[in-house]
């Protein structure tokens, strides 16, 4: 299959339907090309799942209300899974660059009507992550601050205050933010490694020791006693959540046939290995009779109980600035891969054009970042305003409700999305009968699909246990549900009413058009 070089924009035609269309040649706003390396990409998608928010955020929630022991076996079930998905995602990578990611894989895999839903699902699903990043920054920094200053801010207050810092950095150059990504995430993983050092260096708990049986993935299925496996497995799906959107940096990066595909399936392992060798740790500092009860108390974090007792005060300290500095490289990244779904649908005229111009000077998507801006303050405000103007209570409010709340709603969607996509790899394969091994195209897409679909089900099989925590878990699913019928409602109505701009949805790309037609296809 030949790769051509169209006019005016159309890389190939089937049945007279623009098959992909090349955003140099198209008119279009352009994001700033070779702008980032490998490392510049692998910090911002290592750092979008960032690690120490993962480890401090999930895993003492995971412990304490869904895999309690064996959640390191949850994390090891999850880089798996992750793994083999990310074989046949990055398979789709090397032959298409686009800043639409998922929506464009899936657009040409399946058709527009589930790429639009999925663009449209998943724009959503980062947006709700950011404004649980918010939560979660917002929580720490107002403990954090009560600690050591004595200083009772409300937790809304550090939130919008993060929220309109991202808004100024992203509405610069990418450079930028990744410098920022980059410095938030060495600082993540040392403190990390010092946490596992001090408590592996200690033998772990008297009581227990290395908890090397919470490995055992075969009790997933019955973790224990009021734990539910869903809400434990699904935490750690979470915990990786924006690796799979490095190719939507494709677009700005250098030589992103090589760096794409290194760069996504380099982060899915190495936070694969640091997970379940800290989470491992974590349960290991704690006589496994009250690990269950001290993970589940929001009010005083595990985490830095753990690091005081088994290192010293001076680490513990390190670590309560770290998870600051973390979560609010996370939201930021978060926003980074919103606006560019923004951006990627805005240009092609499904959202609305604005969204797809770029500042004549940053060369950044700055009119979708600040939308995203908008959508995360009304968001954060309206569970403030929600829970009562409940603005004091940290814990219960930021961290509870939006971290928690927010982070299950877009990992249903996520989970979802890399499912279709997985099946979108193998059947465009199939139909452009590309020479990739059948190992790579076909059968690792339908084991990432088996795996997904069934940390879908054992979540919502388990929803009653998280429900306990706050009634909005009874809404998740149908919430779900309904962002999918408005994605492919959306598409059936530009169908019947603009097939012009139906044509388009996520066929906009920056190289790999493939011409499934020679006969018609320009040369």
């Amino acid at each position: 299959m030949a790769t051509t070089k169209p006019d005016p924009g159309v890389a190939a035609r089937h049945e007279g339907t623009v098959e992909s269309v090349y955003a140099g040649d198209s008119g279009v706003d352009r994001l700033k090309p070779n702008a980032i390396g490998l490392w510049g990409v692998i910090f911002v998608g290592v750092t979008g799942a960032a690690p120490i928010s993962a480890m401090l955020f999930n895993v003492p929630f995971a412990t304490g209300f869904g895999t309690g022991l064996y959640t390191p076996a949850a994390f090891l079930f999850a880089t798996i899974i992750l793994t083999i998905f990310t074989i046949g995602y990055v398979a789709m990578a090397r032959k298409m660059r686009a800043a639409g990611g998922f929506y464009t894989f899936i657009s040409h895999g399946l058709g527009r009507e589930l790429g639009l839903a999925s663009g449209i699902t998943g724009a959503i699903a980062y947006s709700l992550f950011e404004v649980s990043l918010l939560g979660g920054f917002a929580y720490f920094a107002s403990t954090n601050f009560d600690d050591w200053f004595g200083w009772h801010i409300p937790w809304i207050a550090f939130a919008l205050f993060a929220a309109l810092l991202i808004s100024v950095l992203c509405y610069l150059h990418v450079e930028l933010s990744v410098k920022i990504l980059g410095a938030a995430l060495v600082s993540e993983i040392i403190i990390l490694a010092i946490f596992d050092l001090v408590v592996f260096g200690s033998g772990g708990s008297n009581a227990d020791g290395i908890q090397f049986e919470s490995l055992n993935m075969f009790k997933l299925g019955d973790p224990g006693p009021g734990l539910a496996a869903g809400v434990g497995l699904f935490l750690a799906f979470w915990s990786w959540v924006g690796f799979e959107a490095i190719p939507n940096y494709a677009e700005e990066s250098k030589n992103p046939k090589k760096i794409i595909p290194r760069a996504t399936l380099i982060s899915v392992v190495a936070l694969g290995i640091g997970y379940v060798i800290t989470s491992l740790a974590f349960v290991s500092a704690f006589p496994a009779n009250d690990l269950v009860k001290i993970a589940g108390d929001a009010n005083n974090p595990p985490f830095f109980l753990a690091m005081e007792q088994y290192g010293n005060v001076f680490f513990k300290d390190c670590m309560q600035v770290l998870i600051l500095t973390g979560s609010f490289a996370c939201a930021m990244a978060f926003h980074n891969v919103t606006m560019r779904y923004f951006y990627a649908m805005g240009r092609e005229g499904i959202l609305p054009r604005a969204l797809g111009k770029t500042h004549p000077h940053y060369k950044s998507a700055y009119v979708a970042s600040i939308t995203q801006t908008v959508i995360a303050l009304v968001l954060v405000l309206a569970w403030g305003v929600g829970s009562g103007f409940s603005f004091a209570d940290g814990a219960d409010t930021a961290y509870v409700r939006i971290y928690t709340m927010m982070a299950v709603q877009g990992v249903v969607w996520l989970l979802a999305i890399q499912a279709v996509c997985a099946l979108a790899v193998l059947v465009w394969h199939r139909r452009h009968k590309h020479p990739d091994s059948w190992l790579v195209v076909v059968l690792c897409p339908i084991i990432a699909i088996v795996g997904q679909v069934f940390a879908i089900y054992l979540l919502f099989k388990n929803i009653d246990v998280l429900a306990g925590t706050i009634g909005y878990a009874d809404l998740i699913g149908p919430i779900a549900i309904i962002g999918v019928l408005i994605g492919l409602g959306y598409a059936f109505y530009l169908k019947a009413t603009n097939r012009k701009k139906f044509d388009m949805v996520g066929r906009m790309i920056d190289e790999g058009a493939i011409d499934e037609a020679p006969a018609t296809a320009p040369a």
